[in-house]
């Protein structure tokens, strides 16, 4: 509870890979009471930020660090009259644009904004945050919070709320961080984050960061298993591995097979782990971490005894990590690479109510086969934007019953190559749960996962896909060239061939390899490039200004934020 004082603390490690590397957003409509006035809506908002002190929180540099201010009061609710020709969807995306143009990014600005959305006599009660405040089940806890201050329940303590946990209470998460009992489980983590980001795969996204006014571009598409019990214990007895490793292998291996890549990185959610201390507070990003895992394992068993010894051999660790360490070796790895280390898929694994040991000890005795009484839904969204272009999570709605749910992107995903995702991902389980073993790409022919269509321009080149027309559209935008072409020559990785450019400046243009190369790296970081040329041919000059790959460089003193 807010007790009228400003106060500050640090950032958690989540929040500063957001604030730094990542810089998400999240968005929320919730319908209010007809004719809520603006002085009712301010009064539920100063409710909410009673119980959660990061929705009156902002970041500001204090003695030379970044650092949490925590507020007596948030960002007062701004009132907007929704056109009476336009949705109240236009409506929200309007404020999440003025948003990213105004606030997102920026310190001394509150995380959280909210807005009373007027049209007529209806009302609704829009929320934009900066992904630095918010985690997987922000939009949950304040629809429930909502909810109970409606019906008149002012004064619920949080904790009864959300079932004993604190609330969204990033805060208290940093202080817990900055214990110095944790420096062993830092450096690990740090070791093992810089191995990563030396050797990341490319991304699987082709269209991020995504374009904004795209109505019905953004959808959920869930899969409902009414008998996952049985079908999960019968898979763990059949191939002694956890369901959320053999789910996440079948999720990553379609997708690579589909996109034809030897790799992904997903960002996983700490809940694959089970760790009820990790989760303790729900605070920012839900302490997801990337995992790199291959794309070209022979079955389906194989692939996921290798991602349940990945998140076994420390996955928990690899969520709690101070990132000002690893920019200055991811720009780096991109360098030496050529390839963005964003991660494009995510994905997140909540346990089972009733626990492990109750779940295996239950009846099982027949497994359900797949399609049987299962069912998929679809429903485009009102975002504007999202982080990823697939995002599966898995949800227990009872004990007995999962559910498999996909955050899509249509230009990444469409809608029906999401079901046959999910029915793949259900018909790896139930031959698993029947003992047998399947071959990705059989699982992907019986579902109809097409192969992802690849542009003209599009070759193949040291395992990775590499859009050649890209790269020359991006490089005919810098200033001072009159003409740029790439193509793959000799001289690549192993002697393969490996992309080349070759640009030709106009007159009197000073352009040096460098400069087009640093025009290249940051078309790679907003995701407008997944690759860039291992060679950079100018006028008669020849430039290559990466290094050869070599290993990790050794670490650095942090950048000042």
């Amino acid at each position: 509870m807010s007790d009228g004082t400003t106060t500050t603390a640090p950032l958690t490690r989540a929040q500063k890979f957001q604030w730094f590397l990542e810089k998400g957003l999240a968005e929320g409509l919730r319908p209010l009471p007809d004719g809520t006035d603006e002085a009712t809506a301010q009064r539920l908002v100063h409710a909410l930020e009673a119980r959660f002190e990061i929705l009156r929180t902002w970041l500001s540099v204090v003695d030379g660090e970044l650092r949490q201010v925590i507020h007596p009061a948030g960002s007062p609710v701004r009132v907007v009259d929704v056109d009476p020709d336009g949705t109240v969807q236009q409506s929200a995306a309007d404020q999440v644009r003025e948003f990213v143009a105004r606030v997102h990014g920026r310190t001394g600005r509150f995380l959280v904004q909210f807005h009373l959305l007027r049209q007529a006599d209806r009302r609704w009660l829009a929320v934009v945050a900066d992904n630095v405040a918010v985690d997987a089940g922000f939009h949950g806890v304040l629809d429930q919070a909502i909810t109970e201050l409606l019906g008149g329940r002012t004064n619920t303590p949080a904790t009864d709320l959300l079932g004993g946990r604190p609330g969204i209470q990033p805060a208290e998460q940093a202080r817990r961080e900055h214990d110095p009992a944790e420096d062993t489980e830092r450096a690990e983590a740090l070791d093992y984050l810089r191995a990563h980001f030396a050797a990341a795969p490319p991304r699987l996204h082709p269209h991020h960061p995504p374009r904004d006014g795209e109505e019905g571009r953004y959808y959920r598409s869930t899969l409902t298993l009414p008998h996952a019990d049985r079908l999960f214990a019968r898979a763990v007895a059949h191939a002694g591995l956890l369901p959320s490793a053999v789910v996440l292998a079948a999720f990553a291996q379609l997708l690579c097979g589909r996109a034809d890549a030897e790799a992904c990185t997903v960002n996983v959610s700490l809940d694959n782990r089970h760790n009820a201390e990790l989760r303790r507070v729900l605070c920012a990003t839900a302490q997801r971490s990337p995992v790199a895992l291959p794309g070209r394992s022979r079955s389906l068993l194989e692939a996921a005894e290798d991602v349940q010894q990945t998140l076994a051999a420390g996955h928990p660790v690899y969520g709690r990590y101070d990132p000002f360490d690893l920019i200055d070796e991811r720009a780096q790895a991109q360098r030496r690479r050529g390839v963005c280390l964003s991660t494009d898929l995510a994905f997140n694994f909540i346990p089972p109510p009733q626990g492990w040991a109750a779940l295996l000890a239950a009846e099982n005795d027949a497994a359900p086969g797949p399609g049987s009484g299962s069912t998929l839904t679809w429903a485009a969204t009102d975002e504007t934007r999202y982080e990823y272009g697939v995002s599966l999570s898995v949800r227990w709605a009872d004990p007995h019953t999962v559910r498999l749910s996909v955050h899509g992107d249509s230009e990444v995903l469409a809608p029906d190559q999401c079901a046959a995702l999910l029915r793949g991902i259900e018909l790896v389980l139930t031959r698993i749960a029947a003992g047998q073993d399947s071959a990705p790409e059989a699982i992907a022919a019986a579902v109809g996962l097409l192969p992802l269509p690849r542009g003209p321009r599009e070759l193949r080149s040291d395992g990775r896909w590499i859009d050649l027309g890209a790269i020359e559209d991006r490089l005919r935008a810098v200033a001072g060239v009159a003409t740029a072409t790439a193509l793959l020559a000799p001289g690549g990785p192993a002697g393969a061939p490996g992309p080349t450019a070759r640009v030709v400046p106009a007159d009197d243009a000073a352009l040096t390899p460098l400069d087009l190369w640093e025009a290249l790296l940051r078309a790679v970081r907003t995701g407008e490039l997944l690759a860039v040329p291992d060679r950079i041919e100018l006028a008669g000059a020849t430039g290559l200004p990466l290094p050869p790959p070599t290993a990790p460089p050794a670490p650095t003193a942090p950048p000042t934020p």
